[in-house]
């Protein structure tokens, strides 16, 4: 008897409800240094509002401020107070003030209502990037909680880095036609975080002016929504960004593929990870000048890359909106490019500690996809080489 799509489906939404359950029934992490077991924990209490604190509490701070007409940028450690949290941070942070606005539904909730809200919209915000990457409903909700098991996601759920694979999912929804959407879609994502803007290279290469059109548009009705509500906050996010961001960048746990390189490597790092990155470029221009009525999925996946992998300060968390190229790799389904795609999954579930000794082994995990996007070009039949299925059926096969 052989499984049928729908039959899959409901397996696979039955399973994910099960193990969600498991989830939400663990208890708070222990003490650190956390295990793996730890992370999955995390994302229980961060569901049940348990957190102490988390980085998006900077948002909230921030659109507080952008509220009140107060100090956009406060030194946070104090700040943080007025949520009732204790968090000894003794800088302001360096988030652009339009990701702030995102923290409005629920900026002037307590915090562990705050917190608790947020991390059930983000995992909401996964089940709609996963439907508009082609997954049926019933995927998109049963694969939810087997995402909650890879690290990257339980520290996501206290970040604004989910909104980021969100909005560059919705752009590659509406990248066949609605170049506009497409294009407005990757200014808010790059709201959050400035580097998800380099996606627009697939459209500037061919001179798709809608779509910069609406990149453009959102950026001014942000820009201006900021201004509107405080007008110190702009400058003051120059003025601070200088001041804060050089330190926070040569920060020893900074995992950022660059700065690690810088870090360990000198300038020959630097020029390796350079090298990388150039290679990767050189063997697939041809996806990025090739289409002629809309961006092949390489081409966003791989621009999508270049987004994380260029990132001047990095942690763990950001590795989630690697997760739909890591998915698309798997689906080539050639061997070379899926034990890369596996390493990459596999890494951050063994490096969750954080710290300095985390640094080189999370950056890696751009690494091994650079070099899988890399390999499954080469005309070799080593890379070509692909891995096949036994049909599922019920009872083995046949």
């Amino acid at each position: 008897m052989k499984l049928n799509t729908e039959s899959l489906d409901n397996m696979i939404l039955i399973a994910g409800a099960i193990l969600f359950l498991w989830i939400l029934l663990l208890p708070k992490p222990g003490n650190m240094p956390w295990t793996y077991f730890d992370t999955v924990r995390y994302a229980s209490s961060t569901l049940k509002g348990r957190t102490p604190y988390s980085d998006f509490a900077a948002e909230v701070v921030s659109f507080r401020a952008l509220y009140n007409k107060t100090e956009p940028y406060p030194v946070l450690g104090p700040a943080l107070k007025d949520l009732g949290i204790d968090w000894n941070v003794v800088h302001p942070h360096s988030h652009p003030p339009t990701s702030a606005l995102f923290a409005a539904p629920v900026a002037f909730l307590p915090w562990p209502w705050a917190s608790a809200i947020w991390a059930w919209m983000m995992l909401g915000l996964i089940v709609l990037s996963f439907r508009f990457y082609g997954l049926s409903w019933k995927k998109a909700l049963g694969l939810i909680p087997p995402t909650l098991l890879w690290p990257p996601t339980p520290f996501a759920l206290g970040q604004v880095t989910i909104l980021w694979l969100f909005f560059l999912a919705l752009a590659y929804y509406f990248r066949k036609s609605q170049f506009c959407l497409s294009g407005v879609s990757i200014g808010l994502a790059s709201a959050t975080k400035f580097w998800a803007g380099i996606v627009m290279v697939i459209f500037l290469v061919k001179r798709k002016w809608t779509a910069v059109l609406g990149f453009l548009s959102i950026w001014i009705v942000m820009l201006a929504a900021v201004a509107i509500l405080n007008s110190a906050a702009i400058p003051r996010y120059f003025v601070v960004s200088r001041q804060v961001s050089a330190g926070i960048i040569q920060r020893t746990d900074n995992q950022s593929p660059i700065v690690a390189s810088y870090r360990y490597g000198g300038w020959i790092g630097v020029v390796l990870i350079v090298l990388l990155f150039s290679v990767i470029v050189l063997v697939n221009r041809h996806h990025f000048y090739a289409w002629t009525t809309f961006p092949s999925t390489r081409a966003r996946m791989i621009s999508s890359y270049f987004s994380v992998a260029l990132l001047p300060t990095s942690y763990i968390y950001a590795l989630i909106a690697l997760l739909p190229v890591i998915g698309f790799l798997l689906w080539e389904r050639k061997i070379a490019t899926t034990i890369l795609a596996l390493g990459a999954i596999l890494v951050p579930s063994i490096y969750v500690q954080g710290g300095d000794e985390s640094v080189l082994p999370i950056a890696s995990v751009t690494v091994l996809i650079g070099l899988a996007f890399i390999l499954d070009v080469l005309p070799f039949k080593l890379f070509q080489k692909k891995w096949r299925f036994a049909r599922l059926s019920l009872f083995g096969a046949q």
